[in-house]
């Protein structure tokens, strides 16, 4: 098959869902009618998608006069270009500041109102005043670059390594072409499609707008697709890419089913793949530890191994009713004791995977699972500092993988292991803790009961102040910490509190995750000397926004650390994400973009 146009999108307004189109006009602008509007606030910046996912949501049509638009709770908005003001107005789109011209009121009344933020609907004018010159030219609202192509081979194969499935919407191509093998684009220079020419000059840099669904206008909580983008189209540089920037050369006429006539080739641009290959595991074994919580013991192929730390987690596929369904879980089992890997699942309410693993997951089943991963787990020197496994409900199984480990290299020197549950029979791997506990010196095993019967003599009820003060020099401790959002969070308060230094606590974290909700908190933020009020709810980003202070950014998902500050006093929660090494941790840095603060705060960039 030839490669050919398969589907054209323009975007009225940039960050507003597309209309497909079977035919368009292609000039230096990009093509006819694209990205000619934009919101901005009323300082003239931008307002996109990445901060306002429900923009997606809005429907447009083309008419006669002006543009129609519609979305979901409000009455449809009909803007007449002979009805606009045509102000002057200064605005800005990244480092470009040019001149547009205001709309109306009642778009701006609109657009407000599905934002929930007051807007200005904006208008480039006839010929965009943005002269750009990495294009050569005028440039709307778009964000670099007037034109962008992905071919549907690229779709395909992303979604043929993703967990989840994806559709072209949320990447915002203006051309789809098919016919072609994945990220063949990659390796185009120069094409003609109908009578227009382009050049394909740099490849698409991906923001977390990918992640909003398009229907719902909701960013993906998994973070999907850039968590696939990141295993095998990153660069160096941290960027993840997927599609190309392109300029018109020539303008001219295209419709769908033109050919893609190639006029001159490029290097492609190279990226390592680094996502985990799938291998074989068999259960061997099940073995019930506590109430509802079972442990598989599962044997890889002959021939092959998988390693890991005491901690880290595994990533699963099963297939439950014909769908493949991925997870992750933490590995139970020692790295001190090869040959068999564990994984100890736990009965939760609505617990799709965990539940059906204990229903139907026998001796003899296999599943596919990558090389474990995470950056939870003891490292090199934990032996060497005092430590103290706290965990609760499933989150026992990281603690009991370090303990095991501890153990086989005779390294329990002073260890503390507290773990939460409900009762008597919940209480995970009871008559190995218990042995443990008599055969090593140096270990403490503290039990805690929210359900105790009457003859218990241990801790009762949640982690508290009380039990912190049951684990001798807390302060001086590597802690180790995981368990339900609440129990983590007060985990984490009393903690610091009490003295511990922050790089001695560590968390199970499985990527950008969205802070657990807790009580609204009002805090101080002093960003590079200017005080300005702020909360414990949003992303430290939003709120220098919402403020009016500039910190620079990009991909919004932790991916790019453009937004990388320094906290010099106070604290906040931090996921982990790519772009944030443990030593930018260690040296005070966090991503404005995905960490909020816990106290009042002060950071410098």
């Amino acid at each position: 098959m030839s490669a050919q146009v398969d589907q054209i999108h323009i975007y009225p307004v940039k960050s507003v869902g597309g209309i497909s189109l079977s035919q368009s006009w292609a000039d230096k602008e990009g093509l006819a009618f694209d990205r000619r509007f934009m919101l901005a606030l009323a300082d003239g910046s931008m307002v996109t998608a990445r901060k306002f996912p429900r923009l997606v949501t809005v429907r447009s049509a083309l008419m006669p006069d002006g543009v129609l638009f519609q979305v979901e709770g409000e009455e449809p908005l009909r803007i007449r270009y002979a009805d606009f003001k045509m102000q002057e107005i200064a605005t800005t789109v990244w480092r470009d500041t040019f001149t547009a011209y205001t709309t109306t009121d009642e778009a701006n009344d609109w657009f407000s109102r599905v934002i929930d933020r007051q807007v200005e609907l904006i208008f480039t004018g006839e010929h965009s005043q943005r002269y750009r010159e990495s294009v050569g030219n005028a440039v709307g609202f778009a964000d670099g670059y007037p034109l962008l192509i992905i071919s549907q081979g690229s779709l395909d194969e992303l979604n043929r390594r993703s967990p989840e499935q994806h559709v072209m919407q949320q990447f915002r191509a203006n051309i789809v072409i098919s016919g072609t093998e994945p990220f063949a684009e990659d390796g185009w220079k120069r094409i003609r499609i109908g009578t227009a020419e382009f050049e394909l000059v740099k490849p698409c840099k991906r923001c977390i707008l990918a992640t909003v669904e398009p229907e719902s206008g909701q960013l993906r909580a998994s973070q999907e697709p850039l968590k696939t983008l990141v295993q095998f189209r990153r660069d160096a540089s941290g960027g993840v890419f997927f599609g190309q920037n392109m300029v018109v050369r020539t303008a001219g006429m295209i419709q769908t089913d033109d050919v893609v006539e190639v006029l001159e080739y490029k290097e492609k641009e190279q990226y390592p793949d680094e996502q985990p290959q799938w291998q074989t595991l068999t259960c061997v074994e099940k073995e019930e530890i506590a109430r509802d919580f079972v442990t598989f013991w599962l044997e890889p192929q002959q021939g092959q191994t998988l390693t890991y730390l005491p901690g880290q987690h595994l990533p699963i596929a099963l297939t439950i009713n014909g769908e493949t369904i991925n997870r992750h879980y933490t590995l139970s089992s020692s790295p001190s004791r090869p040959g068999r890997l564990a994984i100890s699942v736990k009965r939760v309410s609505d617990g799709q995977v965990s539940n059906w693993l204990l229903d139907h997951f026998q001796i003899g089943d296999i599943l596919q699972a990558q090389a474990p991963g995470g950056q939870f787990h003891l490292q090199s020197d934990s032996s060497h500092y005092p430590l103290l496994l706290l965990s609760a409900g499933s989150g026992v199984t990281p603690m009991l993988s370090m303990l095991r480990y501890l153990a086989d290299h005779q390294q329990m020197r002073d260890v503390v292991f507290y773990h939460q549950c409900r009762s008597v029979d919940d209480i995970p791997c009871r008559e190995e803790l218990e042995h443990l506990n008599h055969q090593h010196s140096g270990l403490k095993v503290i039990i805690s009961l929210t359900q105790p019967p009457q003859e218990w003599f241990g801790l009762k009820g949640r982690f508290s102040l009380s039990h912190l003060r049951q684990v001798q020099d807390v302060e001086r401790r590597q802690v180790f910490v995981c368990g339900p959002d609440g129990f983590m969070k007060k985990a984490k308060n009393l903690l610091m509190k009490a003295g511990l230094p922050a790089h001695y606590y560590h968390q199970e974290a499985f990527g950008a995750q969205k802070i657990a909700e807790r009580p609204h908190l009002n805090v101080t933020l002093t960003i590079n000397g200017e005080k300005v009020a702020g909360n414990n709810q949003q992303t430290l980003l939003e709120q220098a926004e919402d403020q009016g202070i500039a910190i620079s950014n990009s991909c919004r998902a932790g991916l790019c650390g453009a937004c990388r500050v320094k906290v010099t006093q106070g604290r906040v929660s931090q996921p982990d994400v790519p772009a944030l090494e443990d030593k930018d941790r260690q040296a005070g840095m966090v991503l404005a973009c995905c960490c909020v603060p816990d106290t009042d705060l002060e950071i410098s960039y």
